[in-house]
Formats: C-alpha cells, structure tokens, sequence
C-alpha cells in the first residue's frame, strides 16, 4: 500500500511580482463615449483600456503628455501597468504596450526600456515566457545603450524567473550577482530586495530550500528597514518563505506566517491577492492532513482563477491539489487535475512544470491500478528532474517506485529505491519525504526479515510524527511496530500498537467532511485486516475485538455522520453559498435535458429495459457529443458537492470521533433473532451475534468464488429481463439461477445454519461484493431461506442498533408518489392506487410527483412509498436515481429530508445497488435516505418487473395493516408470490428489507 499521502506537489515557482506596488482601482465598463475630453492621471488607464485602435490611442496618449510632463507620464504608465498586474494580467499588458508608444511618441529611448520591462512582466505573469525574456533582453540592451545601469540589473527581476520557468533556472540564478551588485552599489534597495525575493523562488523551484530561505530572510530584511511603505513585500516575502515551511513539514509555522500576511493583505486593500494567499494556507492544510480545509480554500481559489481567465494560476491551484486528492483515495479526480495542468503547462512550453504535472499524472494512475503506464511516465519525467538538479522530484519518483515494488512484494528493490528516495529529501531537508521513505525502508525489512532495522526505522518516523504535525503517517508506523511485535510473539503490545494505528487512521478520518471520505480507509484496510487476525489468534482468541475492529471499518461515514446527529437532520447552513447552490441546480437541470435526450425506455412489462429510443434522431457522432457532454456536468456536479460539503452548505460537518476504546453498542437482539456478520480479508469469516454472545465461524470460500458466483446471477438476471420484456417463460432460466442460488447457499449459509437453528429472524450484514446477493432468495436444495425464516440486510451492525434507535414516528401516514414516465410504467398507478387503499396518507401522481412536492411535504409523513423508473448507475454511483416528473431524484435530493425514522419503500430498478468502496462504503440512492434518518428502506436488487412489483407491494401493504412488523410483512408478500407460482426469483425476490425490521408505531 501507498506509505501516507504522496507531498505536495507545489508548482516549482509562484508568479510574484519583482517589485508590487499598490493595487489599482478597478477598470471602468463605461465605453469611451462617456470619458471627458480632457484626459487626465484620474482617467487616462481606464481610457487606454477603453481605446479601439492605435489611433485612438495615440491621441489619448498625446492629450495625457500635454497635460503632465513626460517623466511623470512615463513613470505614472510604469506604476499602473505593475499595479494591474496581479488584478488583470491582460490589462497590464495593454499598459504596458501603451507605455512604449508613450515612449515612442516622446522619443525617449529610456522610457521605451520601462515599457518592456512592464511588457517582460505581464507576458511573464500570463505564461508567455519566451516573449517575456526577449522583453527583458531588449530592455537591457537599450538600457545599457543610454548607459542606464540601473534600469540594466533592473531587467534581471523578472527575467530570472523567466528563465527559470523555461527550464533555465539554475543558469539563471548564478547570473544575477552583477545586477545585484549595481542595485546595492547605487543603493535601490526596493530593487535589491525584489532580486533577492525572486532568485528566492528560484532556489525554492529549484530544490535549493536553505538557499531559498536565506534569501527570504535577505529580503525581509531590507523590506522591513523601509518601513510601513514596504509592509505589503514584507507580507509576500513571509509567504514564500512559508511555502518552504510547508515542503519541509513545518506546517504550523507556515500557517503562522501566512495569516500574518494574509492580514496585512486585506488590510492593505489587496483582495485580488487573498485568492493566492488562500491557495499558499490551503496547501499547508493539505500537508498537515486537514483534507476538508484544503478542499474548501482549493475550490474556491480555483473557480475564481477560472472565472477570471487565468488559466495558468487555474492549473497551478490543480497540480496542488492532486496531492490532497490522492490522499482522500480520490485517483479519478487527481488524474484529472493532473492532467488538466500538464495540457496547460505544455501548451505554454514550460518544461519543469509540465513535468511536474506528468509526476502527478503517474502518483494518479499508480493509485488506480495502472503500474505499467505509471512506470513509463515515471521514467520519462526522472530524466527531465535529474538534468536540472531537481533532486526533490527525483526523490518523489525514486519513493512512487519503491511503493510500487511494495505492492508488488519485491522487498529488495523497494529497500533500493526507497533508500535513494531518503536520500535525496534528506539533503533538501525535506523531512516528511524523508519520513515517508524511511517508512518504505522500513516495509523493505520487514519484507527481508530485518526486524530490528524495521523497528528501529519505525521508532524514528514516530517520534517525528507528533514534532513535524503529520498525522497521517502515524499509522504506518503503529502498523509496523504491531507487525514486528506479533512476530516477535508480543500479542499485548501487538493489540496496543494495532489499537494505536486505528485510533490514529480514526483521529485523521473525523474532521473529514462525508462527500470526501467514502474512500478515504481504502489503503489503510490492511491495517484493520491485521488486527482482526491478529486478535483472533492471540493466545485467548478475542473475538470481541476483532468483531469491534471489523465494525470501525466499515460504512463509516454514514455511521459517525448519525452517530452524531441524534435529530438525523441535514440542515444549509452558510446562505453566503447560495451562488453555488444555484450553479449546482443549473448544471443538475442540464444534466438532467442531456440525460433525458439520449435515453429513454421502452413501455413494456419490464419496469426498465435500459434501450435507447427507438425513433431517435440522433447521429453516432451527436450521441457521443451529449454522452461527453454528461459526463463534464457530473464531474462539475461533484466537484461542486465537494466544496458544498467541505463548507458546511449540505451540513456534512465535520465530526467528533468516536473514540477508540467507546464505539457505538452492538445492536439489541431478541432471543428470536440472529444476526451474521460477514468478512472478507486475510481470511474468509462469519461472526455469529445473538442475545447470548458472539461466535465466528471460519469459511473456505474466498471473495474471488462470490465474484464468480455473481457474475453468473447477473447474466441470469439480464436475459431473465430480456425474456420477461418479450413474454417468453423463466422456466429453463430458474433452474439456472437455482443452482447459482444454491452453490451461493452452500458457501455462506451452510457453515452457519447451525447457529441459526431455532432463530426465526435473520440480519445479514453483508461484506464487499455480497451486498448485491439477494441473501432471502438462497436455497438449500429443498427451500428458499425466506421460507425457513425471515431475513432483513444492513451495511453494519452498528447502523443496525443506529436504525433501531430512532424515534418511531407517532402515526401511520404515507405520502405516495407515482410517476410512469409518460406511460412506460402503467402499473406504478395501479400499485400507488392500491397503496393509498390499505395505509392512510396523500397520493401524488403524474405531474404532481415531483421533488419539490417530495421537500414540502414529506415532514407530516412516516412512510415515504416511490414508485418510479429507476437506474443504478453503476458506472458512476452517485448519480442513481429516481425518475419523478420535474427530473431526476438522486441521493444529494434527499439529505436534507426530515425522514426521522420513516420507513421507505424503494419502487423502482436497482434502487438498492450501489457500489461498494474503501471501508466497505456502500455507494448509492438509498444511502442517501440512511443520511437522511431513514430507520427502514425497501429496495430493489435488480430491474423490477412492474405488474409482480404492483402485487408484491399489495401483499407488504396489507400485511402492514394488520400489524405485522416490517420484516415479516415483506416476507409474506415474498411468499405469496412465490406460492403464486413464482419460480424465478426474478419475480417475488427483487426486494430486500434494510435497517429496522419491527412494527410501525400505532
């Protein structure tokens, strides 16, 4: 597994301006037409900015040369073209080259060279790097023709950082010492720092961290001694020098440091500034593991870059964040930011940056699985790192090889490259690298049977952990210290060391807002594995802890967000987002128009046949066009639930953990009920819970056999759709689906059913891929277990006595809602119909079935019934959803529903498949009803047919009202379908029961 979050990848140089002066006011809109005649200091920026043509220009540019001298005029152009430079930097720009017909008007040579110093400047900061330095390079030479020394070192400001974004960076630096020597000699000491500053940021591109921050301090030096005027350099100079801080894990002195400047930021009137200083704290919150944080200050700084049209900051703020992204076990999502900046980065023709970005593009694909393509881009950006001295980037391949060698168990070659890697940070004092790769080092031995220097290794990382603030490796070193003490024999300080290692991966997990962690335990599960066998072969087998361990990874952020939320009630909370909220419903309503155009379904038997219509117009060409269309509306949909989650607007907050030694009950049974436990890690188990204890159960069957075993029912279900929608019988289908049921039977029941006997209820908390078995349906060879006894699911036994725990609501009123998509789904009427006439409630369908209705009314209700056209969505999970008449009802929809324990009926196709993540986080519709206080959910496993579907829920409603609980009046209308001749599971077993199985309230 990856060894903590991979470092930040910080682009190699931040765009700073040599010499900042105050911001300008604003760009007038007015057109030209409104200007006054009479051009003056107050006017003249915003009438160039306004002016069409040269022509039109040049007349500006005389009317202002009469009215102030041309000095002034010279030097008033120079000042507004840097002052608009961090505003707009295409503004500047068209100062600048105003500047220089100003000069060429005025004939003044000297004044020529301003202009392209200001023209350097603004191609620079645009991404224009070889204009820039011909710029700069012209500059100096007219410069040194008027025998201007210091306009001539006054050019190698900007032109050292434009060398360098070329990839000339270390040439660069070792030419400026004769500029600096003219700067000090002549005592232009702004001038002297702004090189100082500058040749910092190459050092700091450049790897060179200790020469970088000595020159910081240089800078800050002189900055200070000028006094107030100065203030705002003082203010940039400590956040640079923070961006070194946070490289080398000094996270909170960065964070110090860039609050400071951060204040006198905004007191100065800098707010086109702060989005920078935003970017600077977001990545310190990155390092420092506070995911949420940076998520946050990222999605902000990076949509303002973008609505402004700078693309290169954009692409900056992307590369930084692939790191974070990672970290969360979010590859998807880094892959696309990285590739994002490197297609900027190249088409500008910066090579160390681009390189940079294909770094982040390979830590990307190396996490998704992807090891070839990862190794060539590896070894293809090495070379480009090696030849310009980057021995920081060349540390971050040699340790994203030696992970890889870890996966792969090729202990030897892991030690070798992670030893390189140490090294390397080591010498840039980059000590989370450092830490890191000594961590690597350290799996190597244990690999090799080097225990001592594993530990030893180990040890160290640890005691830098709480010194450097990096939380996230803390782990690492807790699991390898457990390691080496289980095989060292030491079972009680292997059970304290696997205690700390959770304690610690929980402490790092909590404060992260629920939209970013359903993947976040992926590559730390081997930790959880560990310790559940390692308890269970203690000496004293401990099957209670293991048990608890094994419940702590799973569905945990839809288990702490309850555990939390005693009133189950999302709540918006910050109305200062309602823009993004806004956006949020635009782009759901395009997706949603997109949606609909390309697919729709037939009207037949089957509730969902999944066909695109038969009488579209549509091209091949047109088709693939609105699918790729789809598919940007839901990455921005995404990347908008993201930031609305990490600011609090959806009310995923951040959480209270729950501490290690005090997890959450273990549900109540009654002596009626048996509840199993399913899991799947080093070894295949079953844990057995009832009234009277705990019990595990080894199984033989390992997942890869269920895997299987799946994939032949889902072949069955899909032609068993196909047949149904055609009117052909099941017949030869159900002997097929039998024997698949039974071999399911034999592997997962049978090693149990000896502690099931005498229990007539049964709880199944499934485990990976057996979430999708239809666990009711399993047969023995003689029956179906539905007829031996009833059987409810749950995604954890801890959501289990969660869902037992709410308040049942006082009275039995549903709120039924039907829509059959005009006509496809006649029956979902009939059913609601029916529905209406056995519970008490309000029926909306057709057009009234819409998610407006859904939100206004669903308070006054205790039984939520939707009966709808449904899709999984298996590609892409969060968009399932339910189709009601005003579009699409997907799971960010319900959140904020005030379910407080209702139960709700699922109508519909796969409402409850989802897929299953990191942590064995159950991805899907009818999560977000369980976030939303649901106490109960009936859904469906597999496209429902809609006149079984219309029955079976006749038969659960009438069972309902003659008090039947809720598990066992499902389980009558199962059975009444299959006494009705229900052959096939397909028909009478689409429905399974989740969460709180007992009766309704009075």
């Amino acid at each position: 597994m990856p060894v903590g979050s991979p470092l930040p990848l910080i682009p190699e140089a931040r765009k700073r301006l040599a010499y900042p002066d105050p911001p300008a006011q604003p760009a007038s809109s007015t057109s030209e037409a409104d200007f006054p005649l009479v051009i003056t200091r107050e006017n003249v920026t915003d009438r160039l900015l306004a002016a069409a043509g040269q022509q039109a220009e040049d007349a500006i540019l005389r009317q202002f040369l009469d009215t102030v001298a041309v000095d002034e005029a010279l030097t008033f152009l120079k000042d507004a073209a840097a002052r608009r430079l961090m505003i707009n930097g295409h503004e500047a720009l068209r100062l600048a080259q105003a500047l220089i017909r100003l000069a060429i008007l005025a004939e003044r040579p000297d004044g020529r060279g301003l202009g392209l110093l200001a023209e350097g400047d603004a191609l620079r900061y645009l991404g224009r790097y070889q204009e820039a330095l011909r710029c700069y390079e012209q500059a100096r030479t007219l410069f040194a023709e008027q025998g201007d020394e210091i306009g001539w070192a006054r050019t190698y400001l900007g032109w050292v950082l434009a060398a360098h974004y070329l990839g000339n960076g270390a040439t660069a630096i070792t030419m400026v010492g004769a500029a600096r020597e003219v700067l000090v000699r002549n005592q232009v000491w702004l001038r002297v720092a702004g090189l100082d500053l500058n040749t910092a940021i190459v050092c700091y591109g450049l790897g060179h961290y200790d020469q970088a921050l000595q020159l910081y301090d240089q800078a800050q030096q002189v900055y200070e001694s000028l006094g107030p005027p100065a203030a705002v350099r003082v203010a940039w100079t400590k956040a640079d020098k923070a961006m070194v801080l946070t490289l080398r894990g000094a996270f909170q002195a960065a964070l110090t440091l860039l609050r400071e400047a951060r204040q006198t930021i905004v007191e100065h009137g800098e707010t086109a500034n702060i989005l920078r200083l935003d970017q600077y704290i977001a990545d310190a919150y990155a390092g420092s593991g506070r995911y949420t944080q940076a998520v946050r200050l990222y999605g902000e700084v990076h949509t303002a870059f973008v609505a402004a049209g700078l693309s290169l900051d954009a692409a900056q703020v992307a590369l930084s964040m692939v790191g974070c992204y990672l970290s969360l076990n979010l590859p998807d999502e880094a892959l696309r930011l990285a590739e994002e900046a490197a297609a900027r980065y190249a088409e500008l023709g910066t090579p160390t940056e681009t390189a940079r970005a294909q770094l982040g593009v390979a830590l990307a694909l190396a996490r998704r699985g992807d090891r070839a393509t990862a190794i060539e881009l590896l070894d293809q950006v090495s070379g480009q790192f090696a030849a310009v001295g980057l021995l920081g980037e060349v540390g971050r391949i040699a340790l994203q090889r030696a992970n890889l060698h870890l996966a792969a168990q090729q202990w030897q070659a892991a030690l070798t490259e992670g030893t390189t890697a140490a090294t390397h940070f080591r010498k840039q004092g980059l000590v989370v690298g450092q830490m890191q790769a000594e961590l690597v080092q350290a799996r190597a031995f244990v690999g090799l049977g080097a225990f001592a220097s594993a530990g030893t290794l180990a040890d160290q990382v640890l005691a830098a952990v709480a010194e450097r603030q990096v939380p996230w490796l803390a782990h690492e070193s807790h699991h390898i210290r457990a390691q080496l003490a289980q095989l060292a024999g030491n079972t009680v300080e292997a059970g304290a060391e696997y205690q700390a290692a959770i304690a610690s991966i929980e402490r790092l997990q909590a404060p992260i807002a629920s939209e970013l962690r359903a993947n976040f335990l992926h590559d730390k599960l081997q930790v959880y594995h560990d310790a559940i066998a390692a308890a269970l072969a203690a000496p004293v087998p401990d099957i209670d802890r293991a048990f608890d361990y094994l419940e702590r990874a799973k569905s945990r952020a839809l288990v702490d967000y309850l555990a939390a939320h005693p009133d189950v009630r999302l709540h918006v909370r910050n109305t200062t987002d309602a823009p993004l909220l806004q956006e949020l419903g635009r782009l759901r309503g395009e997706h949603n128009g997109l949606y609909n155009r390309l697919y729709g379904y037939r009207p037949g038997p089957a509730r969902h046949t999944g066909e695109i219509h038969d009488d579209t117009t549509l091209s091949s060409d047109e088709m693939a066009a609105i699918q790729v269309a789809i598919t940007e509306r839901e990455q921005q949909i995404v990347r908008l639930q993201e930031r609305l989650s990490a600011q609090r607007v959806m009310g995923l907050e951040e959480l209270v953990p729950l501490p290690i030694e005090q997890f959450l009950p273990r549900p109540q049974l009654d002596h009626h009920t048996v509840l199993v436990e399913y899991y799947f890690g080093d070894d295949s188990l079953a844990f057995v819970l009832t009234a009277a204890g705990l019990t595990v159960v080894p199984l033989t069957v390992p997942l890869s056999a269920i895997h299987r075993l799946l994939q032949r029912w889902k072949l069955n279900l899909e032609v068993s759709t196909r047949h149904v929608a055609q009117g052909q019988p099941l017949d030869r289908l159900a002997d097929n689906a039998r024997s698949i049921l039974q071999e399911l039977y034999r592997l997962l029941i049978q090693p149990v059913a000896p502690h099931l006997a005498g229990y007539t209820q049964l709880v199944v908390v499934p485990y990976g891929a057996t979430h999708q078995i239809p666990f009711h349906a399993l047969h023995d060879g003689q029956q179906f277990l539905i007829e031996q006894m009833e059987v409810t699911v749950c995604p954890s036994s801890t959501l289990l006595r969660l869902c037992t725990s709410w308040p049942r609501p006082p009275e039995q009123r549903a709120l039924v809602m039907a829509y059959s998509d005009e006509g496809r789904l006649p029956f979902v009427l009939d059913e609601a119909k029916a529905v209406t006439a056995l519970i008490p409630g309000t029926y909306y369908h057709e057009e009234a079935a819409t998610r407006a209705v859904l939100q206004a009314e669903i308070a006054q209700y205790s039984i939520l019934h939707l009966a709808a056209h449904g899709e999984a969505r298996p590609d892409n999970p969060a968009f399932a959803y339910l189709k009601l008449a005003d579009g699409q009802l997907r799971a960010a929809d319900v959140l904020t529903l005030p379910l407080d324990g209702a139960l709700v009926i699922l109508s519909g196709c796969e409402t409850g498949r989802g897929v299953v993540l990191g942590g064995d986080e159950l991805i899907g519709l009818a999560r977000g009803f369980l976030f939303a206080g649901a106490a109960t959910l009936v859904q469906s496993l597999w496209r429902v047919e809609d006149q079984s579907t219309a029955r079976l829920m006749q038969h659960f409603y009438r069972a309902l009202r003659d008090r039947k609980t809720k598990g066992a009046a499902l389980r009558e209308a199962q059975l009444a379908l299959l006494a009705e001749g229900g052959s096939h599971p397909y028909h009478w077993a689409p429905f399974q029961l989740l969460g709180d199985s007992g009766r309704l309230a009075s």
